[in-house]
């Protein structure tokens, strides 16, 4: 990954030097002779990660530039290159966070390319620790999306399931008072949907048969329902039987055809 630098200076000769050593150090060199055409570069390479500026310039001090800087580029890692006549407003531009480092004029070459790469390291930590942080946003963000999706969808599922409820307790409702018996029969053969009709018909106490066998529930004559009932499940055609039973009519219908296993729902109707 290429390692973009820019160097700010007045004069020629320091700006050629700090040139030639940087870019022989394998950086990317941008260059500006004065705070202001420095802004200008800095605007128009947004890939620039560390600034190295001289202090003592005309127009604009090198503090008084790398403060425009930290304005509007904050995440970029500003060093200040001056003697030491100019500690005092350097400091402070430290101590107010617009500085990362004072590099001493004249500089060791030795010394000035380390300082830079640890400015670019840690431009690059902070580059990555924001990225890290972006990512984590828009993934809270995404999963707040997501959180709130499920919670409607989990409202909506809800809702419906009210409305199920609600009408199926209409329905048992009304199902209770048909005029005419209503048995529902699971494939284990245990009965899991009456009505008021069948218990008068064929439970001699009248109480509710659910869960229970067919066999279990029917009283006297109308224990010849089991045999249909059995017949019925023999019955390869799957058509529904008809046939008269105690003065009623019955009828005897195959529940989830399409299923391997089923049920069966019996009607019982006055003759």
């Amino acid at each position: 990954m290429e390692r973009h630098i820019l160097i700010v200076d007045d004069e020629a000769n320091i700006l050629s030097a700090l040139d030639r050593l940087l870019d022989e150090g394998g950086f990317v060199v941008h260059r500006a002779s004065s705070g202001e055409e420095g802004l200008q570069v800095i605007d128009s390479n947004p890939q620039i990660g560390v600034i190295l500026s001289d202090q003592r310039m005309p127009g604009m001090t090198g503090t008084e530039f790398l403060k425009a800087v930290k304005e509007t580029r904050e995440s970029v890692v500003r060093m200040i290159l001056s003697g030491y006549s100019e500690l005092n407003a350097i400091t402070q531009a430290i101590n107010e966070g617009s500085i990362f480092k004072f590099v001493s004029k004249p500089w060791d070459d030795f010394l000035l390319l380390n300082t830079v790469k640890e400015a670019f390291e840690y431009f690059e930590l902070a580059e990555h620790n924001r990225h890290l942080t972006e990512e984590l946003q828009s993934s809270n963000h995404q999963l707040a999306e997501l959180n709130r999706n499920l919670e409607r969808l989990v409202d909506e599922k809800a809702n419906k399931l009210k409305l199920h409820v609600a009408s199926l307790k209409t329905y048992q409702e009304a199902m209770e008072y048909f005029p005419f018996g209503v048995l529902g029969i699971d494939p284990s053969g245990n009965i899991v949907l009456e009505n008021k009709a069948a218990r008068d018909m064929i439970s001699k106490t009248k109480t509710s048969l659910i869960g229970f066998q067919l066999d279990q529930a029917v009283e006297g004559d109308w224990a010849i329902l089991i045999s249909q009932a059995e017949r019925f499940n023999l019955d390869s055609e799957q058509n529904p039987i008809h046939f008269s039973l105690n003065n009623h009519n019955v009828s005897i219908f195959r529940l989830d055809r399409e299923a391997k296993s089923f049920g069966q729902l019996i009607v019982l109707a006055a003759g």
